[in-house]
């Protein structure tokens, strides 16, 4: 159950990258905040998406790669994810925290916790 779980976060943080910074934003419309627009960098949506296209394909290769049982998901997604957080530094928004919370936490579990372990994840 856990890794059907996991696999599914993976492909959905991926999908939702790609839907957050490829999509076009309305003009005249008030939105929240602009994904193209990056407080250190300024209007640079061409970056934004190339940037939000690659964790997109890392993350869905992750999920993908754990649900196949390949030893290489994990790398794959730690770089997703620390791909993410740079992502969201740069085009940062408060809106992001949570999220960035919750990369921050993945990439450091991953990495140094062994986690989620391979019992967990039935492999």
């Amino acid at each position: 159950m856990w890794r059907i779980l996991f696999i599914a976060f993976l492909i959905l943080h991926g999908a939702l990258h790609a839907a957050i910074w490829v999509t076009p934003s309305k003009e005249g419309r008030d939105t929240p905040f602009d994904p193209s627009h990056s407080w250190l960098l300024g209007g640079q949506r061409a970056l934004a998406v190339a940037m939000a296209l690659a964790v997109a394909g890392l993350l869905v290769a992750a999920g993908v790669g754990l649900w196949a049982h390949a030893e290489w998901w994990r790398p794959v997604a730690v770089t997703g994810l620390a791909g993410s957080f740079i992502l969201m530094v740069l085009y940062f928004n408060p809106w992001f925290l949570l999220i960035q919370a919750v990369n921050l936490a993945l990439v450091v579990t991953l990495v140094w916790g062994a986690w989620p372990t391979k019992s967990m994840l039935g492999v």
